[in-house]
């Protein structure tokens, strides 16, 4: 399913390894693999980080090694909660992994910049169901994608709100992250919406 605000997805990175999948026993590969260095994502992002992404959908040109370029983002399958002062804004790793390793599933601290979707169920069930898709900033310029679905008794026990709004500070955990796109910086430049003068 297409993410409705790509567009806003922008966090700039420098490309260092493209890793081709190994060959299955039938010929087949298993998905490439992309580690970048996050770059101007947010003041706890350290100049260190770096990320393991897996490229599940293709969207990966090989070539771009090496070059700084503008990632789309969209962490699937976390969980959610609001942050509690003092507020942060980055990539951190879990608690248990050490900082210089790349990291396949960061926390991500940020700030709500839009609720696309906010879809709360509580009719035939013992529990409550929540399906969002928001943009979180992480810095001025800075943003990736959220998607994912969430069940406990009460939602607003587990994120610490009935609902997320523009402004929220939020803790991003357990994310798979899924690259929507990965392209130079004179590409994503062209996508930006014009304005006229």
């Amino acid at each position: 399913m297409r993410f409705s605000a790509l567009s806003q997805l922008h966090l700039r990175c420098r490309y260092e390894q493209f890793i081709p999948g190994a060959l299955h026993p039938d010929g087949r590969r298993y998905l490439p693999q992309v580690v970048v260095t996050p770059l101007d994502a947010g003041p706890d992002t350290a100049s260190d980080t770096t990320l393991w992404l897996v490229d599940r959908h293709h969207r990966v040109d090989p070539e771009l090694a090496g070059q700084v370029i503008i990632a789309r983002l969209l962490c699937a399958l976390s969980t959610v909660q609001l942050q509690t002062p003092p507020f942060r804004a980055g990539f951190t790793p879990p608690p248990h992994i050490a900082p210089a390793v790349p990291l396949r599933e960061p926390i991500v601290y940020g700030r709500v910049a839009a609720v696309l979707a906010w879809e709360v169920q509580r009719e035939h069930l013992p529990f409550e169901t929540l399906y969002t898709e928001l943009v979180i900033a992480l810095a001025d310029d800075t943003a990736i994608g959220l998607r994912t679905t969430l069940s406990a008794p009460r939602i607003a026990d587990l994120i610490g709100s009935d609902h997320l709004t523009i402004g929220d500070w939020i803790e991003v955990r357990r994310s798979r992250i899924d690259i929507l796109a990965l392209e130079p910086i004179s590409v994503a430049a062209s996508r930006l919406p014009h304005t006229p003068s």
